[in-house]
């Protein structure tokens, strides 16, 4: 093989090294693929819904309102009809999520829609704020099911941002948190 030959192939060879990665990235892009890490667990709300204009009635604290001024995200808990076993268990699960944001976890509040406030449930679960909300967003989450439970996350600024339906996964919850709230 002679140097010209020898060369051609040397540039060649070079300019695959750097036109294969845009090659695969173009063809993952065609093929709509998406790292999983960068995928959120909820299903995002487009365009995001405005709550701030809602008036909700909360149990502990006569001044909750959807748009916080401490810059706080909520986690919002949407019971269906009856709340027993499952509903329980989700409550306790938000209570988890919260611990475990660990430093971040100041900047989160949660609320729970639609579940009755009584005395052992206020005791037992000192973190949830019990709302009363006719906010239309997030009554058309009411998931229809007995005992079943829909969450929501509400942006500082009260806009309905994600949702995650009824049998959604904590761990999902607390990850999609966690990259929202800094």
């Amino acid at each position: 093989m002679d140097s010209q030959t020898r060369k051609r192939l040397q540039l060649i060879a070079i300019m695959l090294v750097f036109l294969a990665p845009m090659v695969v990235a173009f063809a993952l892009r065609l093929a709509d693929w998406q790292p999983h890490k960068l995928r959120n667990n909820g299903v995002l709300v487009q365009p995001p819904q405005a709550l701030a204009g809602d008036a909700p009635r909360a149990q502990r604290d006569a001044a909750f309102a959807w748009k916080d001024g401490q810059y706080r995200w909520t986690l919002v808990l949407i019971a269906g009809p009856g709340c027993a076993a499952a509903c329980e268990r989700t409550l306790a699960d938000a209570e988890k999520i919260w611990s475990l944001l660990t430093q971040k976890a100041p900047r989160l509040r949660i609320a729970a829609l639609g579940v009755e406030a009584t005395p052992a449930r206020l005791d037992q679960y000192p973190r949830i704020d019990f709302v009363e909300s006719a906010a239309a967003p997030l009554q058309a989450l009411r998931p229809a099911a007995p005992d079943t439970v829909a969450a929501a996350v509400v942006d500082p600024a009260g806009l309905l941002m994600l949702r995650f339906e009824p049998g959604y996964d904590p761990a999902g919850v607390r990850q999609d948190l966690s990259r929202l709230i800094r």
